[in-house]
């Protein structure tokens, strides 16, 4: 049974303030944080010290923030015991993922924290279920993928044993073996799994784990890094420059130099500057990525959230105590935050924290409803509204719950989803020549009205327009 934490979080402003107010289109900047040792979280614009939102409620002592997916609205973080968490920003709760400490690598893709239990099982927690697997070999990395497959790597006899997986099944849909890995690195996009060996980069496929690039090295790799399209991999080693692999030249594309060697590397979401921590001379390095030259250097603290980037070309750095964010052109200071550095930080971009329109609270119309109830579907569990019965050229809305490769685990799925008296669906896709099944609800005629409805459910869903 899931423990609960209730957050009373309220969409605060700070009053006689306009740079609280969110203006323009597209996703907002959000400076995110959250009290390692409990406390209220808050929210400010990147580009302002404004409070755009407070919790009334403390939340729980963490230890580092995973990730945050921006379809829910799920910040999803580790408390101190090892326990995720997720802080839904939406609907003012936070709520411990299962029962298990998460041990080992622990990672997060979308609402799903990966990790480990006490017996070496890997484990999926999320908001409405929990998934175990047991490995063969103990694992040493868990790479989940946006695509919902998860990437196990064990160390082998052989050297490294890589298995591809989807959860919540548990057959093994790919595997390779590999000679002994350092370290592994994913694309933001999930396309590539860049492996660094003694001797080599390997690039795999990770539809299918086949080999799409092999490397040789010859200096020893400290730290790597890939711009957020997967076009350029940058390499650290005992050089005072970077190695820039070019994925699609298959091979190395130029140097950029550095003050001295680099030890870690970061990636800015937007793929305008990279990051790198030099040890001697001590400074975070800022390079841009147009031009492949470092543009500034900073002091700060190099963590596991700091030092980040800002769209608005700010990097926000741990210093003194306090979270200092200068400005990357000019390197004047252009805010402070004075006892700060104690807390966790998270930048993300969403624009949930903008006013809700008034529409989406006005009771549900439909102009026929009889003639939609006389038209719903009772096979497979019915749909909310049959597509026949839709006005011609109007636009529909469906909801889908989960794509499995098991039909009878699809159709028990489907089974325990009811909304209003409706049962979801399975409907059959293809994936590569192999047969998928996706549990859906739907078509609904505005996606207000299947946005309810995958409320209603209790369970993570996504919406796509049409019907499948």
């Amino acid at each position: 049974m899931f423990a609960a934490l209730t957050l009373a979080l309220g969409c605060e402003t700070a009053p006689s303030t306009p740079s609280a107010v969110l203006r323009g289109v597209g996703p907002d900047a959000i400076l995110l944080r959250l009290p390692a040792d409990g406390g209220i979280v808050a929210a400010y614009t990147a580009d302002a010290d404004s409070v755009l939102w407070r919790s009334r409620a403390p939340a729980p002592k963490l230890s580092a923030v995973l990730g945050f997916d921006d379809f829910s609205g799920l910040v999803i973080a580790l408390d101190t015991a090892g326990h995720a968490i997720s802080i839904d920003l939406r609907l003012g709760m936070a709520e411990r993922l299962g029962t298990s400490a998460l041990q080992g690598e622990v990672r997060s893709e979308g609402t799903a924290a990966f990790g480990q239990d006490s017996a070496g099982r890997v484990v999926r927690v999320t908001p409405v279920a929990t998934w175990t697997w047991a490995p063969t070999e103990p694992a040493r990395h868990l790479i989940p993928l946006p695509d919902g497959a998860l990437l196990v790597i064990s160390e082998s006899a052989g050297g490294t044993a890589i298995r591809r997986l989807i959860p919540p099944e548990a057959r093994v849909t790919d595997s390779t073996e590999l000679p002994a890995a350092r370290s592994v690195l994913r694309t933001a996009t999930g396309d590539r799994l860049w492996v660094l060996t003694e001797g080599e980069l390997i690039a795999l496929r990770t539809r299918d784990l086949s080999p799409a690039l092999t490397i040789p090295l010859g200096d020893p790799v400290a730290a790597m890094e890939a711009t957020p399209s997967g076009d350029r991999l940058f390499l650290a080693s005992d050089r005072d420059a970077l190695r820039v692999i070019d994925r699609f030249a298959e091979q190395e594309q130029g140097r950029v130099s550095l003050p001295g060697p680099a030890t870690a590397l970061r990636m800015d979401p937007d793929g305008a500057y990279l990051l790198a921590r030099t040890e001697a001379p001590a400074g975070i390095q800022v390079i841009a990525i147009g031009t492949m030259r470092v543009v500034a250097t900073f002091a700060g603290a190099w963590r596991d959230d700091l030092p980040a980037v800002t769209p608005q070309g700010q990097v926000v750095v741990a210093r003194d105590g306090a979270i200092v964010v200068l400005d990357i052109v000019t390197g004047r200071e252009v805010r402070r935050v004075p006892g700060g550095a104690a807390d966790h930080w998270h930048l993300l971009r969403w624009n949930g924290f903008r006013p809700r329109a008034a529409s989406l609270d006005r009771p549900v119309e439909f102009e026929d409803p009889d003639s939609v109830a006389a038209e719903e579907a009772t096979a497979e569990g019915a749909a909310a509204i049959p597509p026949s019965s839709a006005p011609a050229g109007s636009t529909t809305w469906t909801l889908s719950f989960a794509t499995l490769i098991d039909q009878a685990r699809a159709r028990e799925v489907a089974r325990e989803i009811t909304v209003e008296g409706r049962t979801a669906r399975v409907v059959t896709g293809d994936r590569e020549g192999a047969p998928i099944y996706r549990v859906l609800l739907g078509p609904y005629l505005s996606r207000e009205v299947a946005e309810r409805a995958g409320m209603l459910s209790g369970r993570a869903y996504w919406v796509f327009e049409g019907t499948p």
